[in-house]
């Protein structure tokens, strides 16, 4: 009577009040994180048990019967068990037998250490632990059916639900694009996502909205759905009167259909001394050698970008090239300050390509097929030729550096503190003597002919290296039928010489 007394744990109870962290691995492979369930908000139900324990056979079908009722621990409770030290064949065993369907960690997978952290002495003993990491029930027994588990349950909000996924949570977001700073005055537009219902902004230094946020006693997410200008689907908004060369941040806090905020997104903006800071809108296109070209990848890097809007045929777009592909070249060949390209609406590759050899240009040119006429129709650009300059921040330095001409190029970029460079794949006149280089332009092969070739390498334009070759003696030749058509520099040891691949 006494052996039976203990096994049924009729003083069965867990003695802290408080849950003790722990992550092991059930006995089939799941891994078990107690406070990341927690964290997530669900209550956890624990069965402390031994497999030969009587008062466990018994109530293993009632704790099996609430885990269905109460949602197969996809809504507010998570049910497990624990065991006090038997193998994972033996739990195995345990689960089979009894039908368990939630997660089982035997004694020698950390059970035994869990039940000593929660001073476990008597089984079965089920406790149920809150969110907030309290353990709520510290023994619930009797169990004499799963309505005994349920009924513990249901003060705390446990309810049932039908062993199906629950409903998708919630994740409304804002973004926030900065469409144009001026002097004193600042237009963005703010876009929610599908789950973002409304949505609360304002713009203010960030000494302002510390002063605010204390007098009202209220942080951050809570001030902004108080106070903020209040706002549904894509709204555009300018902001006036603003202090000149002056950081203002823009805050904008999300809401859900049940009026759950989201997290604050801000951007900061500083105001111009005088004069417009237009923002260039991004863009991806395809050059000719089929590289992909982001303008944002290459403005977040660091350099400010040139970009030359022309039209192939066009006599008034050809005048300015000698200047153009001179200031490429004084402003260090893409490798410094300023990365150059140039953006055709109305070429084809074909024709984008013959530009290419007319003018022997170097940097990247997009095409109409590469996404050309898509870019500027939404910059937009008028007039053409079109000479635009763009910094690192996003802000259009130059639309249109007029007249077209070297000099003013120059200008423009001074004017950033933009420097020159020499380019670093120049080569001196004896150099170049050394090397031969044909036919050029190639279709099919190139063959380089020069005395005691080293290692030879093939770069493209963008300087991404696309072939590389051990070289035997003073001549190598090169299939370039893979290769794109466009410019090359070939490479070996110091010297190095261009070619152009036509197919």
């Amino acid at each position: 009577m006494l052996a039976l007394a203990f096994s049924m744990g009729l003083k069965a109870q867990c003695h802290i009040s408080e849950a003790v962290d722990f992550t092991v691995t059930d006995i089939y492979g799941r891994e078990v994180h107690l406070f990341e369930i927690l964290d997530n908000g669900q209550y956890v139900f624990i069965d402390f048990f031994y497999t030969t324990c009587s008062g466990c056979i018994q109530t293993i079908p009632y704790v099996e019967q609430a885990y269905h009722a109460l949602g197969c621990n996809m809504h507010d409770v998570f049910f497990m068990e624990i065991d006090e030290g038997d193998s994972e064949a033996a739990c195995i065993n345990w689960a089979s037998n009894y039908g368990v369907e939630y997660p089982t960690i035997s004694g020698v997978a950390g059970g035994t250490d869990i039940c000593i952290q929660y001073g476990i002495a008597m089984f079965p003993t089920c406790i149920l632990i809150a969110p907030d990491r309290q353990i709520v029930i510290q023994d619930l027994w009797p169990i004499g059916s799963a309505n005994a588990i349920i009924n513990a349950l249901q003060p705390y909000g446990i309810e049932q639900h039908d062993c199906s996924a629950p409903a998708p949570v919630s994740n409304p977001e804002v973004s926030i694009y900065i469409d144009q700073i001026l002097e004193t005055e600042v237009t963005v537009t703010f876009t929610p996502n599908a789950d973002c219902a409304s949505y609360n902004y304002m713009m203010a230094t960030e000494s302002e909205i510390q002063q605010w946020m204390g007098l009202a006693g209220l942080e951050l997410p809570q001030y902004l759905a108080n106070y903020g200008f209040p706002a549904e689907g894509v709204f555009s908004h300018t902001f006036t009167e603003l202090e000149t060369n002056t950081e203002y941040v823009i805050y904008a806090v999300p809401a859900d259909f049940d009026g759950n905020l989201g997290e604050v997104v801000q951007e900061t903006v500083v105001t111009g001394t005088g004069g417009t800071a237009e923002i260039i809108i991004d863009f991806t296109g395809t050059d000719l050698d089929g590289k992909e070209i982001h303008l944002y990848d290459i403005l977040d890097a660091g350099q400010a970008v040139f970009i030359n809007f022309f039209l192939t045929g066009d006599s008034f777009s050809e005048q300015p090239m000698r200047d153009i592909i001179e200031a490429y070249h004084v402003f260090g060949c893409n490798q410094h300050d300023v990365f150059f390209m140039g953006i055709s609406p109305n070429g084809n590759d074909a024709a984008c390509q013959n530009w290419v050899e007319q003018f022997n240009v170097e940097y990247p040119i997009i095409s109409r097929a590469g996404g050309g006429n898509d870019i500027v129709q939404a910059i937009p650009v008028a007039l053409y030729p079109g000479l635009m300059l763009i910094r690192p921040d996003h802000t259009i330095a130059k639309r249109d550096i007029y007249p077209p001409t070297l000099e003013y190029i120059i200008q423009a970029m001074e004017a950033e503190g933009y420097e020159q460079h020499t380019c670093e794949t120049g080569v001196d006149e004896a150099e170049q003597q050394a090397l031969t280089l044909f036919p050029n332009p190639a279709n099919g092969s190139v063959t380089l002919k020069g005395e005691c070739l080293d290692m030879v390498h093939v770069y493209n334009t963008l300087g991404q290296k696309v072939d590389e070759f051990e070289a035997n003696g003073s001549e190598i030749n090169i299939n370039t039928t893979l290769y794109s058509n466009g410019i090359y520099v070939v490479k070996t040891g110091e010297k190095m010489m261009k070619f152009v691949v036509k197919h």
